[in-house]
């Protein structure tokens, strides 16, 4: 009974998410289409069939629809030229700003929880070994014999022993094509290993089917001059791996403030990475008195908040420049499509976040669908606000001159039809996903 009430509170959030994520978005047309003279004829809470008509005001009638997932907004001549005053038959300069403002209001709302989250979250970097932890079953990695334990020391001879990036990039380039892996067992060097890394590999799974040894640490924000992190060697940038208990790193700024308080004069040890590389340990020995000053031992372990906007747009940044690249990956074939997920796929993953983030989870979950969104539309394909743009910007190639609305009406309707079959293929894998019981987020 309490996951059928978990499951349904899930789905309500999801549903809220999903709503509130569309209504911005057509809000930013209902308001720049308003402030730019093209009348307004309907803007309903949620999708069709009409329940009931609120109210009308300045032209506009506001209605409340049965489908709860967001809103939508109708224009006056909002296809057909020929209607004088509507929105088909404006200047370029008033329909793509109404076309731009939807997306503009995604970008918006994804940036003010990124930089909010940014604020409240502790920098948490990833600190991840070359030594595998799992080979799964028939994979690549366990048909030429690798084991838990093996640590990879090098690619075709590079040596990339410890530097996680280097490794995954090098397995990425070469998918599909045989490698030659040098293995340490039991610091032992094994004989060179030849493998082919899997091209388009299950979900979860990785191009060889091995999980790494790794831990989440904090990144170092700022090291105060002279401080005892400062004489240890720790600089801004590094990333701090320390365990307050075995096998636990530590939390976040606040512990390790209250751990230094609990142990003075202790000698303790720090695992540092740098430059995306495991350094060696160090020991860093905490004063026998404890200020406020020195509690942190001179690390800053927090994003300030001048801090948060700009690692928010840095987050924005990479996110926004890895989704054309994914369209084109699935389309050309090199990514299956049970790779991505569409709205059942979602919603699972807003029950996995909610149960393993919290708030700040869902909170992040939110922005990264919000910028999904706006970047997604702004893509130069048929129906979506980007296709639309790209036949405003022929209309000024061809001196002002319309294309046909028939023909161009077409060729969104082929769009919006190849993209509602991209969705069924996915929210059919989407389903097969769920029915297996398998977890969308790789496990903790």
């Amino acid at each position: 009974m309490d996951t059928l009430i978990s499951r349904g509170f899930d789905l309500l959030i999801f549903l809220a998410m999903l709503g509130l994520l569309v209504f911005v978005h057509e809000l930013g047309h209902f308001a720049v289409a308003k402030r730019l003279g093209i009348p307004v004829l309907e803007f309903g809470f949620g999708f069709p069939p009409r329940v009931k008509s609120l109210f009308k005001r300045d032209g506009t009638e506001y209605t409340l629809n049965a489908i709860p997932l967001g809103g939508f907004v109708r224009l006056h001549g909002e296809e057909d030229p020929a209607v004088p005053g509507g929105f088909a038959s404006a200047k370029v300069s008033v329909r793509v700003p109404i076309l731009l403002a939807g997306v503009t209001m995604n970008f918006i709302l994804a940036a003010l929880i990124f930089t909010l989250t940014a604020f409240l979250t502790p920098p948490y970097a990833s600190i991840q070994m070359t030594t595998i932890a799992e080979v799964v079953e028939k994979s690549p990695a366990a048909l030429v014999g690798l084991r838990d334990g093996d640590t990879i020391v090098a690619v075709n001879g590079q040596n990339i022993k410890d530097d996680y990036s280097a490794f995954r990039q090098l397995i990425r380039d070469y998918a599909g094509r045989e490698i030659t892996l040098t293995v340490v067992r039991k610091n032992q060097t094994l004989d060179p290993i030849r493998v082919t890394p899997r091209a388009t590999p299950p979900a979860n799974e990785g191009p060889l089917g091995i999980k790494l040894i790794g831990w989440n640490g904090l990144r170092v924000m700022g090291v105060a001059p002279g401080s005892v992190a400062d004489k240890a060697g720790v600089r801004e940038g590094d990333a701090l791996l320390f365990f307050v208990e075995s096998n636990r790193p530590l939390r976040d700024q606040t512990e390790l403030a209250q751990f230094t308080q609990a142990h003075p004069g202790w000698k303790i040890e720090w695992r540092i990475a740098r430059d995306n590389r495991l350094g060696d340990v160090i020991v860093v020995q905490i004063p026998e008195t404890i200020t406020a000053d020195n509690a942190t031992l001179g690390l800053d372990l927090q994003v300030s908040l001048l801090a948060a906007p700009i690692k928010a747009a840095q987050d924005m940044w990479m996110i926004a420049a890895s989704i054309p690249t994914m369209f084109r990956q699935l389309f050309t074939g090199a990514v299956p499509a049970n790779a991505l997920v569409g709205p059942i796929g979602i919603g699972q993953l807003t029950s996995e976040v909610a149960q393993r983030g919290g708030p700040l989870g869902l909170l992040y979950l939110l922005a990264l669908l919000s910028l999904n969104l706006a970047v997604v539309n702004l893509l130069p394909f048929p129906a979506l606000d980007g296709g639309r743009l790209v036949f405003i910007a022929l209309e000024v190639v061809r001196g002002g001159k319309k294309l046909d609305p028939q023909k161009e009406g077409l060729v969104h309707f082929v769009g919006l039809a190849i993209l509602l079959g991209l969705m069924l293929i996915i929210s059919y894998f989407d389903v097969l996903r769920l029915l297996a019981g398998q977890p969308i987020l790789p496990a903790p």
